[in-house]
């Protein structure tokens, strides 16, 4: 019975540290690939699944993809680590995303729109390159029409002055201000909200999520600027993060992954639940 009991628990063990530690196929030597919206999916021959020269045995999987919504142009890089302590900030994590968004809102703007990801993963073979085939289709579309939206929420391409901006600021007790000669300015993190005199309106977003979650890493900063009444208003924010909620899809994204680690937890429960009958 206690030969068994030992049994079950190196069994248990091992498990646990093949599901955390396992090496993994990946993409990664490969030069950066630019592919167009018309065709996301279209990578190149150097770099096509049956090129065994472009893998790495590693424990991560990592993409980097940036998004030009302006040229209708998206570039890739695939690369590979087993630095778990440096993507991951528990042992048990598996997927890790970093999302920043630029948008510039006028043709004028200096600031191209552009979403830039970063994604780690040891889920499977090649899973970051999966990740972008499951991913890069829906933000060349519905993603679009998303930061769209968001745009048509911050700004209006009419000359128009006539608007005020929500006031937070110490200096004065007012919690509206008139803003005629510049533009309102929402920070989340900082909870910063004024009218700010620098006439360039910009939107920047960054979001860092993990699988499993952690609620002390997650990371949703919003920053803008934008030219309609009350834009900074905190009901906007608000909206603002519910549609990059939409736009990046992590809820989606969890649900996929979570069945993964509910397997996962039901063999631990059934280990630990024979474990305990063997001794008892």
């Amino acid at each position: 019975m206690i030969i068994m009991g030992h049994f079950v628990l190196l069994i248990l063990i091992s498990f646990l540290q093949y599901s955390s530690c396992k090496y993994i196929q990946c993409t990664s030597h490969c030069s950066q690939i630019t592919v167009s919206f018309l065709q996301p999916l279209s990578i190149p021959f150097q770099c096509q699944e049956n090129q065994k020269l472009i893998y790495d045995t590693a424990l991560i999987c990592m993409i980097d993809y940036r998004i030009d919504y302006d040229n209708q142009q998206i570039y890739i890089n695939f690369k590979s680590t087993n630095d778990t302590e440096q993507i991951f900030k528990e042992f048990n994590q598996t997927e890790a995303l970093i999302q920043s968004i630029w948008l510039g809102f006028t043709r004028d703007s200096d600031q191209p729109n552009i979403t830039h990801r970063s994604y780690s993963c040891s889920t499977e073979n090649d899973c970051a390159r999966l990740f972008y085939f499951d991913t890069i289709e829906y933000l060349i579309t519905d993603g679009r029409n998303t930061l769209n939206r968001i745009s048509s929420i911050l700004y209006n391409h009419t000359t128009s002055k006539n608007y005020r901006c929500i006031n937070n600021l110490k200096s004065t007790n007012r919690s509206s201000v008139r803003c005629s000669k510049g533009l309102c300015y929402a920070h989340s993190h900082d909870h910063k909200q004024y009218c700010t005199s620098d006439l360039t309106p910009m939107f920047f977003s960054e979001i860092q999520y993990q699988i499993p979650p952690l609620a002390s890493n997650r990371r949703e900063l919003v920053e803008y600027k934008c030219n309609k009444n009350h834009c900074n208003r905190n009901s906007t924010i608000a909206k603002i993060h519910h549609l990059l909620l939409d736009y990046t899809n992590w809820q989606q994204i969890q649900e996929k992954s979570s069945s993964c680690q509910q397997i996962l937890s039901s063999f631990i429960v059934f280990s630990l639940s024979l474990l305990f009958n063997l001794r008892v």
